[in-house]
């Protein structure tokens, strides 16, 4: 079991302010990948990684075919970037309060991020362009398995 650090979780906590980027990447069963830019990122506990779904229909079909994904962070200016990988799935909105998946129960986890406009919304994104509401549908849960980093070296060159 792979572990999110302070570090990693203190990035995951900037999206969006001009901090870090982060994307989600699936597959279909074919190998037909999909990788998407993400707003509404967060850990939860040490080993998981949470992205509401606001309109995730690539993604969906993905999931129901591979539950392998990536999610990649990065932040260029300070020189943090992580890939986590590992098993993912979409709790959607509803799901039975005692459903269990990978060590997460939907009920709690739903409580919480159920509403994730409102705890942390786009200020961001300016108001003549901000939709009248988001139209949260879930959250996507990635049990993170494996972690990958990666920092420049001395000439600035990127190394695995």
């Amino acid at each position: 079991m792979a572990v999110v650090t302070q570090e990693m979780k203190d990035a995951l906590r900037i999206i969006g302010k001009g901090g870090s980027v982060v994307h989600l990447a699936t597959c279909s069963r074919g190998g037909k990948p999909n990788i998407v830019a993400e707003r509404f990122v967060t850990h939860y506990k040490d080993e998981y990684i949470l992205i509401a779904d606001m309109f995730a229909q690539k993604t969906k079909v993905n999931l129901n075919e591979n539950q392998m994904a990536c999610i990649s962070v990065a932040h260029p200016m300070k020189n943090r970037a992580w890939v986590f990988r590992g098993p993912c799935t979409i709790l959607t909105l509803g799901e039975a309060r005692n459903y269990k998946w990978h060590g997460v129960m939907a009920g709690p986890l739903l409580d919480e991020w159920g509403s994730w406009d409102e705890k942390e919304p786009p200020d961001e994104v300016p108001p003549d362009i901000r939709p009248p509401r988001t139209a949260q549908r879930g959250v996507i849960v990635l049990k993170v398995e494996e972690v990958y980093s990666w920092l420049p070296d001395e000439a600035g060159r990127s190394v695995i």
